[in-house]
Order: structure tokens, then sequence, then C-alpha cells
């Protein structure tokens, strides 16, 4: 072959790679790909989409977007989707990304598929993810009521008083909702075998006093016609009996009296009797008495669920000059939910808290003239300082926010092998004059259910304080607290 072939082959193989790679890049469709049909959809934000990004369903990657506009005050994103996707009424359409930093793409829910087909034209309604300048704002609006609810937990929780308190109040709503309980038992009982009661007394009244009444009327009828008949030799006797007879057809006219106002529904005994509204308000009642007895009891099983564990950790700091190379902390993690928790700890930090300090000199000489010497010094207390912060669990990641060494900032957690390995980034103390923000990267591994290690690094963007972290500590969960405190008492009673 002759080096002109030679060359024109090589350029041929050339062209063809080229061209490969602009079909791949550039998404040209061709084959199987030519025939994709497009649709469209409006969202309220496309903040990181753009043209070319990839559309999938279920993860599976089934398209692109052709172009995006902007269409009002909301962005218009034109969809080419593969000939093979079937879209069927009820479908939606979501930006999302792939991992926290990862690229946006469109996720499209097909929708039912017992569904009709989506009709031609018609625009899917998207939705947009949480910015990440939203959950900063969030995570600034939770910080702001870190203070309060700290404080609130340090009046509540300190010391074996708080706990006592504690477990006094929850054995009073336990009696409470066992006594209530039995009462609303009790109470049902009773209230519907009296119903039943007044419900057959009022039976037998109705049919036992209009017989009465009548055999009263002839009893009176035949006694006045014996006085009639026997008026002279049984006068002072008859008079006797007359006034029986009077005071008989008064209880007989009573008598009717109380079995008419019954069988019309008047008084208390009528109402319960025939008016079906009272017996069902009664029931309600109790009913609702033991909707409450049951909500104290939801309340009652959700203060239980509670975690608390103490913490116990200290760390070597091999990079810092003098003798404040170590930090120490104690603290406690209150779980009130498995999405949320509270963090309280006091640290023992090798920096301290730093202040500055001004002060100006003016000095009068004779002839009239003033110097001013102006003199600021930095002053760093030996004080604790605190982390107070409230944190929201993922699946895979954890999110804080608050006070970190009494300096606001946020962190994040990401839990590996089983949450045995957690790997930690803080930032915080934004205000500081020299390289703010503080860093502090750290790697923890649990060796046991309540030992763990750590490796990090404290402060890597400012050279004078930057150092290696290399720690250890001990937690103690519910039931260790429980067992440890069981063994200090039974050690105490001997």
């Amino acid at each position: 072959m002759s080096p002109m072939a030679r060359v024109g082959a090589f350029m041929l193989a050339a062209l063809a790679v080229l061209g490969v790679f602009i079909v791949k890049i550039e998404e040209i469709p061709i084959g199987t790909k030519g025939g994709r049909y497009r649709i469209q959809a409006v969202f309220p934000s496309v903040a990181g989409l753009d043209e070319k990004s990839p559309v999938r369903i279920a993860g599976v990657r089934v398209g692109l977007v052709e172009r995006v506009e902007l269409v009002g005050n909301r962005a218009r994103a034109t969809l080419a989707l593969d000939q093979g996707v079937v879209l069927r009424q009820g479908a939606r359409a979501a930006v999302t990304s792939l991992g926290i930093l990862g690229d946006k793409y469109v996720e499209i829910e097909p929708g039912p598929l017992d569904a009709p087909l989506l009709p031609p034209g018609t625009v899917l309604e998207g939705s947009s993810p949480t910015a990440f300048d939203e959950v900063l704002h969030t995570v600034g609006e939770v910080g702001t009521d870190i203070k309060a609810v700290t404080a609130s937990l340090r009046q509540s929780l300190a010391g074996d008083e708080g706990q006592r308190r504690i477990d006094e109040i929850l054995e009073n709503i336990r009696a409470l909702t066992e006594h209530t309980r039995a009462m609303v038992a009790a109470n049902r009982a009773n209230v519907d075998e009296t119903i039943a009661n007044f419900r057959a007394f009022s039976a037998t009244l109705k049919e036992e006093l209009p017989r009465l009444a009548e055999k009263l009327n002839a009893l009176a009828d035949r006694v006045d016609t014996v006085v009639a008949e026997n008026r002279g030799n049984l006068s002072d006797s008859l008079a006797n009996i007359r006034d029986l007879s009077g005071r008989l057809r008064t209880s007989a006219d009573n008598l009717n009296e109380i079995s008419g106002k019954i069988a019309r529904g008047e008084g208390t005994i009528g109402k319960l009797v025939n008016d079906e509204e009272t017996v069902n308000n009664l029931n309600s009642t109790l009913k609702s008495v033991e909707a409450g007895v049951t909500s104290l009891r939801n309340t009652i099983g959700r203060a239980e669920r509670w975690r608390l564990d103490v913490n116990l950790r200290s760390e070597a700091l091999p990079g810092l000059d003098g003798n404040n190379t170590s930090r120490s902390a104690l603290g406690i993690d209150l779980a009130t939910s498995e999405r949320r928790f509270f963090r309280l700890e006091l640290v023992d930090s090798p920096f301290g808290r730093r202040s500055m300090r001004t002060e100006t000199t003016t000095v009068v000489h004779p002839d009239g003239t003033r110097d001013t010497t102006v003199v600021e010094t930095e002053r760093v207390s030996d004080a604790s300082t605190v982390n107070a912060q409230v944190g929201y669990v993922f699946p895979h990641f954890r999110l804080r926010a608050g006070l970190f060494e009494s300096t606001g900032g946020v962190g994040i957690d990401h839990l590996l092998l089983d949450k045995r390995l957690t790997l930690s980034l803080e930032a915080y103390d934004f205000n500081r004059d020299t390289k703010p923000p503080h860093f502090r990267l750290e790697g923890r591994y649990f060796f046991t259910k309540n030992v763990f290690g750590y490796l990090g690094w404290d402060d890597p963007t400012w050279a004078a304080r930057s150092t290696a972290i290399l720690g250890g500590g001990v937690t103690w969960g519910d039931e260790d607290l429980k067992y440890l405190l069981g063994t200090a008492g039974s050690l105490a009673g001997h």
C-alpha cells in the first residue's frame, strides 16, 4: 500500500472515530433512538438542569432533555423519550440528582399500569427539590431555638432531682390511666344495666297501670254502693271507707299521669326509655372518655420510647504547641423520635474563648499637645465551651446544626458499615478573624456497642492550629445506665 493510501486510510479511521464520539457526546438520535417522541413538562425551578441532561424512569435512562425555556415565571422543558416508553394518566416529572452533589436529571413516574394512556399534547406537572440555600435557612431558624431548648433540657433533666421528677410524673400518669380505664369500664356496665332496667320497668308500668287504675275505679264504685246501702248502720265505718276510696282514686289518677308522662317521653325516665338520642349521647360520652384514655396512653408510650445516650470522649492534638494539646467532652444525646435527636455537650477546648480588648491612652504635654495611643489586645479565657445541637436523621446521613464549641455551625455525618463507621464534617466559628470557618474532619469506628475510636484532622485551613486528631471514648445507652445505677445501688446497700 502506498504512503498516500495509508494516510487516507488513517484519516478515514480518525473521521469514523470522531463521528462516533460526536454521536455519543451530542446524543444524536440514530438507529433505535431516531424515532424518539417529545413531551413537555413545567417545573417551579430547573436549577442545575441543562440541555442534554438525561431523563430516567426507575433509574433507567430513557431519553434526554432537548430544550429548556422560561414560560412566565416557570421553566418548561422539552423531553425526548425513546419509542418504547409508555406514559399513562397520572404521570409526573421531578428534577432530582444522583446523590447529594451528583448531576441533575429528570425522573419520570409513568403512572399506574391500569390507567389509560396519556393524551397527546399533555404537559406534565413537575416538581423541584428543595434548594440547599433553603436548607441552610431552615437550619438557621432552628439554631435560634437551640438556646431555649437547651435551657429547658438543662432545667428539666439536670441531676438526680430532674430524673426523679420525670419518673414520678410518668408513674402518676400511668396510675391515672389505669384508674380511668377501670372507671370507664365499670360505669359503662352500670349505665347499660340501668337503662335496661328502666326499659323493663317502663314496659311493665305501661301494661299494668291501666288495668290497675280500672280495678281501683271499680273498687271505688263498689265501696260507694255499699256505703249507700248501709248508710244507717255503718255510718262511722263508711266514713273511713269513703276516705280510703278517695285516696285510692287519687292514687289511681297519679299512676295514670305517671304512665302517660313515661309513654310521651317526658322527664328523665321517659327520655331514657323513649329517646334514642339521649341514650346515644350517653354512649358517645363514654366513648369520648375511652378515646381520651387511649390518647393519654399513646402519649406516655411516646415518652417511654425516648432514647438517652451519655457520651465521654477524649482526644490528643499532637500538632499544637504548648500545654493545651488535648480536647475532652462529656454530654448526652436525646433521641425523641427515629428522625430527630438533641445533643448537649460540655467541651474542654484547648483554645478557650477569645475576646478582644481595646485600651486608649492620651498623654497631655506641657505645651498643650496630645498623644493618643490605642492598644488592642486579645484575651483568651479557659472557660469550657458548649455543644448544643439539634440533629435530623436520614437513611444514611445525619444533619446537625446549632452551637459547636459555643459558636454557630453545621455538621453532616455519613453512616457506613451498618452504622459502625461514621464520617463527619463540621464547619463553625464563621465570624473569627483568621481563616474562617473552623473545619473539622473525623472518622469514628465503634469496636463494640459502647467503645469507639476516631481519627481526623482539625482546622486544616489555619496552619498555626492545624493538627491531626487521635481519640477514643465510650457511650452508655438507657439499658447500660440502668445496669450501672442498679449495680451502684446494690454496692451502696452493702
